[in-house]
């Protein structure tokens, strides 16, 4: 990543967009309750900050006086980050590329991720399964197969969602397993989840010691629910492997019905089902738990770790169970996360530092946007690109992990020069050099 960019045409673009005061003051309106301003949020440790896009460095929000702020306030930032002041000399606001999150443990949150560690838990009593109901839900089962009804308030309502999406779906209730993906298909989705794996892997371990001779097993399913891998001892595997509940097996809800994986994973939240609430057949004499595990980027999906057994196995703690393995493994891609996007800062330091002339803008090796100086938001102002330029941006087709030879790039991006950002031999991102419009 040493190349010298070739020099462009003229510069005739625009800058890119500020940070105002109204901004600021929209932004806590609508995120206020939700994570953005709120006490939970704080009592996590969240404090409002301030990031710098072209150089990576997170800024507390403070007064003047450098004392800090409880709330967002522009008065601290240093005099190069300020873009305009009122008659009165307070700024007003920030140059472009300041974005305004939250700082925790020295690393840097926008909004959506605050809220998002700050998510609030549904009603327990909703989440948990009722082993007594399990002969009455068969019967409604029955009934709601012939005449698509449902008695109000006896089946719980991510249940009752779940067989009404499976039943409009067309999926055959009497399925006796989840489909079976092949070894090649498996491979890939494991590699292409090789993040996802090493973050899971500590509490796996730990669950393969727990589990011996429990009779259940524990496994760990990619965003569409096809299982990447599983740990149980030979009897439970034996029996989870009769359905397909083990590596390569595809647990979507539309490929095999309301099970915790696939239920999990279509209504974002922790499920635990039992025996009868599942909606194929042949799953009905499983108990399973399930929670989701998120991007710590941006909050999308990247799986569900589950933990099931025979019906005869439930117990309710299963379900805090794997609600802790969810948050474990999220803590795990949480501290990968932010020392990949360090990574970055360190290793694209020089370039940034001496080709000013040119727009510059770097993601890591999963496309996610850590850096972007001042120049690459006036070209991409120019070109019209919509990319937004917080560090909670994403860039698809720069995916090194599903992408590694960054075919099928975007129009706008097709025409610019492409650098691979190194640590020593390691590949850890790209390096886009925007050229200037002719």
């Amino acid at each position: 990543m040493n190349t010298k960019p070739r020099q462009s045409g003229k510069n005739r673009s625009k800058g890119g967009r500020i940070l105002t005061l109204t901004d600021l003051e929209d932004q806590n309106r609508i995120f206020r309750g939700s994570g953005g301003v709120s006490e939970e949020n704080r009592i996590l440790g969240f404090r409002p900050a301030f990031y710098d896009m072209e150089s990576g460095v997170v800024l507390p929000s403070r007064f003047a006086d450098g004392r800090e702020a409880p709330m967002h306030l522009l008065d601290g930032l240093p005099e190069e980050l300020i873009a305009s002041r009122d008659d009165n000399g307070r700024p007003c606001a920030a140059r472009a590329g300041i974005v305004a999150g939250f700082s925790r443990n020295q690393q840097f949150y926008t909004r959506d991720q605050a809220a998002s560690a700050t998510r609030q838990m549904k009603e327990r009593s909703l989440l948990l399964s009722n082993p007594e109901q399990h002969e009455q839900l068969l019967d409604i089962w029955v009934a709601f197969m012939a005449d698509h009804q449902l008695p109000p308030n006896l089946v719980r309502p991510v249940v009752a969602q779940s067989w009404i999406r499976c039943k409009d779906s067309g999926l055959d209730p009497t399925r006796s397993d989840a489909p079976a993906s092949d070894q090649d298909e498996l491979a890939y989705r494991q590699a292409s989840n090789t993040e996802l794996l090493d973050a899971a892997q500590p509490i796996l371990r730990h669950a393969r010691d727990a589990l011996f001779r429990a009779d259940s097993i524990m496994v760990l399913s990619d965003a569409q629910g096809l299982i990447l891998e599983a740990e149980a001892d030979k009897a439970v595997y034996s029996a989870a492997g009769r359905v397909n509940l083990i590596e390569g097996g595809q647990w979507g809800e539309f490929a095999v019905g309301t099970n915790a994986i696939g239920t999990a994973i279509a209504a974002e939240e922790p499920v635990q089902l039992y025996g009868a609430e599942h909606f194929c057949a042949g799953i009905k004499r499983w108990t399973c738990s399930a929670d989701v595990i998120r991007d710590p980027h941006d909050g999308q999906i990247l799986g569900a770790v589950d933990l099931s057994g025979l019906t005869d196995t439930y117990q309710h703690e299963a379900l805090e169970f794997v609600i802790t393995a969810a948050r474990l493994i999220e803590g795990n891609l949480a501290e990968r996360y932010f020392a990949q996007r360090e990574d970055v800062i360190r290793c694209c330091k020089a370039a940034f530092s001496d080709w000013r002339s040119e727009g510059l803008l770097a993601f890591d090796r999963r496309g996610r946007l850590v850096r972007a100086n001042q120049q690459s938001q006036k070209l991409l102002a120019a070109i019209d690109s919509s990319l937004p330029m917080t560090p909670q941006t994403r860039l698809a087709p720069l995916d090194l992990a599903i992408n590694p030879n960054l075919n099928n790039l975007p129009e706008w991006l097709s025409p610019h020069q492409l650098q691979t950002i190194r640590d020593g031999k390691r590949i850890i991102g790209t390096l886009v050099i925007l050229c200037q419009p002719h």
